[in-house]
């Protein structure tokens, strides 16, 4: 090929013959003319569009080559650790909220290595469908998923993954789970030189072996004895895809703890199969989810109630960007937030109550929480007395009236929104029983008043479900599902609940007046967070479990960041907290020394059997929020020891009390509130109508505060209206059958699509007001 022609000299154009140099300057110089005439003829805003672009095509090519160059050096600089330097577990530390220690979690790994040739195909098929479902024919790693994850992390949002087998590997056996840029680039490098050094049959049997698993499981192996108690060469195909369902999360997709989002997880492993081609449609059809061994802690102190703390304690580090999986091999101090006294007195408040019980009480079980009302800090917490089982803190059970302070606070908040019709605590009801509201009927409990005029704050004593049906009417079942969820309760269902995902205190999805009485299911740990809002000026400040985390090194590795959102008024905070003042005197179980405590108890009824299923008491000092439940493990009878039906005020009446007496002894007495801070507007209030099947009597306001100190006589139906004459209640709808717990019996009917109804008798009486009411019966059913 001839060279470039020299100076003077004329060069050969295909098609034109030779050229001189004077002929290409003069072509040069014509172009240029032309380019400038081009330019002079844009307007200045193009001329000035066009500069930018050059100006940024320059940028980029200089960002692209800064880029290269970059990715050369690391490539270049970093290094694939020795096996002499993978990660080797240490002593974790668990610690109470004053730093003294909880529990050590054992650095020796449960961890037993084994060849590739030892896990079945299956098993293997099954984690590639988990996984990395294009293991065997991509590369090592996953530059869109990282650069996706990347971004993801710098705008805040949930922790993702995006790593294939390989990546993931590199991570766990030699980085950590920092999300961070530098740490996820380290891991895409030396995933890339794993890659070209080892076949892809090697970094599966490492990966294999290196991987978290959950109960204290690292590798396959161990994760085969810890979930079926058998060697990996024994698990079957549907376990197999058990243990692949895990790997995404281990702490939360482990069958004990959410059932059925770990069976979902399964199915898409067992679908991810199929679609694989590693499994028939017809195989995957006749697949049934297996079924785990007990639960065993690496810590004898977790294997009690305090094992329940430790899981939430690792799902709320998962919630945090704090892999589970980096607790040993960090060696982190984990600064819980349980008070040490605190956690004491709820499992000597239990114990007390429940060591007894007799024969016809034991399927009873009970549940605690405690929280600060300042921070949100769960200071006691109990679920169980088994570590490693059912968490009933987390079920999800229908409150009864222990839900009614909510109905009062919307109300009271529509007051000083300028809402009309108004109320206030002293604004006074029809309290007759029964009556229809909205096509829907209500009953009193049986021990209950069935007629006379009472304030809001009575009925808050006397827990009448006639009342707060009505003033649910009022202010819009809807209205009270909103501050509900504003002061604490989620909006929707959790994986521990019969229907995760769903709606909280709603039927199908629609609010209804059943929600007012607690028709509808709510955790215990819910309610201690609604009231502790209350106990706080209507600050709303979420649950937490850990204040702060460092590693072996003392390095700051978390920590907890308040969240405080104002969701009422001081002054509906307040009064609503002065209506609930005289509930725990009244229903037998004040604190101790005559301290001042705001509280509300519930039991839940099971319809047309006259039996209790769930018994609430919740309430609260300015120092702490409590709520004790008690329950089964499905809808059930529950009694007390005389074998009558057990009320919220019994069981969980008692433990609550124990636990706040023996919580606050020596603690100074802070008062509550003292004085109502709403009143009624000035201006005319319309007089609200009812929405029964017979009209019943306007909420008036009365002159003066009505004595709470005990119940108005009925030896006669008040002067002022006569209670109201309805029609019987029509057929009550068939119950919900959600039992609110982590797993629900299968025996469970479907649901129905109308809202579980109470079914008082339209002719039962009050065993009389003057005598103590143990609390009213509300939903899924009444008692007649």
């Amino acid at each position: 090929m001839a060279g470039p022609s020299a100076p003077g000299q004329s060069r050969s154009v295909p098609g034109k013959g030779p050229v001189s140099s004077a002929g290409q300057a003069s072509r040069w110089k014509q172009r240029r003319a032309a380019k400038k005439r081009r330019l002079a003829k844009m307007s200045p805003g193009k001329r000035v569009l066009r500069r930018i672009g050059l100006l940024f095509t320059w940028l980029l090519g200089v960002l692209a080559l800064l880029g290269t160059l970059l990715a050369v050096s690391v490539y270049a600089v970093v290094k694939v650790p020795t096996a002499q330097q993978l990660k080797t577990n240490q002593a974790a530390i668990v610690q109470y909220a004053d730093g003294s220690t909880m529990a050590t979690i054992d650095g020796g790994e449960n961890r037993i290595i084994v060849p590739l040739s030892k896990v079945p195909v299956h098993v293997r098929d099954a984690v590639l469908a988990a996984e990395d479902r294009g293991f065997y024919s991509e590369p090592g790693v996953s530059v869109k998923g990282t650069v996706r994850a990347a971004v993801n992390d710098v705008r805040g949002g949930p922790v993702q993954g995006g790593s294939t087998i390989t990546q993931q590997y590199v991570k766990n056996a030699y980085l950590n789970s920092d999300q961070t840029l530098s740490r996820k680039l380290k891991e895409l490098v030396i995933a890339l030189k794993i890659s070209r050094q080892f076949s892809k049959d090697e970094i599966l049997e490492s990966y294999l072996n290196t991987i978290y698993f959950g109960r204290g499981a690292y590798g396959i192996e161990a994760a085969a004895r810890a979930y079926f108690g058998v060697s990996i060469d024994k698990v079957d195909l549907a376990q197999g895809a058990l243990l692949a369902t895990v790997i995404k999360s281990p702490e939360y997709y482990d069958p004990t703890v959410t059932p059925s989002e770990s069976k979902d997880r399964w199915k898409y492993v067992v679908g991810g199969m199929v679609e694989t081609g590693k499994l028939s449609q017809a195989k995957a059809d006749k697949l049934k989810f297996p079924t785990t061994v007990k639960t065993r802690n690496t810590s004898s102190v977790l294997d009690g109630p305090l094992g329940l703390v430790w899981r939430q304690v690792k799902s709320e580090l998962a919630a945090d960007g704090v892999d589970p999986a980096s607790i040993n091999p960090r060696g982190l101090r984990i600064q819980t937030t349980i008070d040490r006294g605190a956690q004491v007195a709820a499992q000597e408040a239990i114990k007390q109550n429940y060591s007894n019980l007799t024969p016809k009480q034991r399927n009873m079980r009970p549940a605690l929480v405690a929280v600060n009302p300042d921070t949100g800090a769960v200071i006691a917490y109990y679920g169980g007395r088994n570590g490693g089982g059912l968490d009933y803190a987390q079920a999800w059970r229908p409150p009864g009236s222990s839900f009614k302070p909510y109905v009062t606070a919307t109300a009271l908040a529509q007051n000083l929104k300028g809402v009309r019709p108004a109320y206030t605590i002293q604004s006074v009801f029809d309290g007759s029983s029964p009556q229809v509201i909205d096509n829907l009927p209500f009953a009193n409990d049986p021990t209950d008043p069935d007629f006379g005029q009472y304030s809001l704050r009575e009925a808050t004593t006397l827990s009448l479900n006639t009342v707060f049906g009505k003033l649910t009417s009022l202010v819009k079942p809807e209205n009270v599902v909103k501050t509900a969820r504003a002061m604490g309760i989620p909006a929707v269902e959790s994986a521990s609940g019969a229907n995760p995902g769903a709606p909280t205190l709603m039927r199908n999805g629609n609010a209804d007046n059943y929600v007012g009485i607690g028709n509808y299911p709510v955790r215990i740990m819910d309610q201690a967070v609604g009231y502790a809002t209350l106990a706080n000026g209507g600050l709303f400040r979420p649950a937490y479990f850990v204040e702060k985390i460092t590693d072996s090194k003392g390095n700051l590795v978390y920590q907890h960041k308040d969240n405080a959102k104002r969701v009422l008024d001081k002054r509906v905070a307040n009064d609503t907290t002065l209506s609930m003042q005289e509930v725990a005197q009244r229903s037998q179980i004040p604190l101790a020394d005559g301290r001042p405590v705001a509280a509300k108890t519930g039991t839940v009824g099971i319809q047309d059997t006259g039996d209790s299923s769930d018994g609430w008491t919740v309430g609260f000092t300015p120092q702490v929020s409590a709520a004790s439940w008690v329950g089964s493990d499905k809808v059930e009878p529950i009694y007390d020891a005389n074998g009558n039906s057990e009320y919220g005020r019994d069981l969980a009446g008692r433990t609550w009390r124990a636990f706040m007496d023996g919580y606050l002894s020596g603690k100074p007495v802070q008062p509550l509130a003292t004085t109502q801070q709403i009143g009624m507007p000035s201006d005319p209030t319309p007089s609200a109508t009812t929405a029964s099947a017979a009209p019943t009597p306007s909420p008036t306001e009365s002159s003066t505060a009505p004595s709470t100190s005990a119940a108005p006589s009925t030896s006669a139906a008040p002067t002022t209206s006569a209670p109201p004459t309805t029609s019987a209640p029509p057929p009550p709808p068939t119950p919900s059958t959600s039992c609110g717990l982590p797993v629900c019996p299968s025996s469970s009917a479907p649901a129905s699509s109308q809202p579980p109804a109470p079914s008082g008798s339209p002719t039962t009486k009050a065993a009389g007001p003057a005598a103590a009411s143990p609390g009213s019966t509300s939903t899924p059913t009444r008692r007649p």
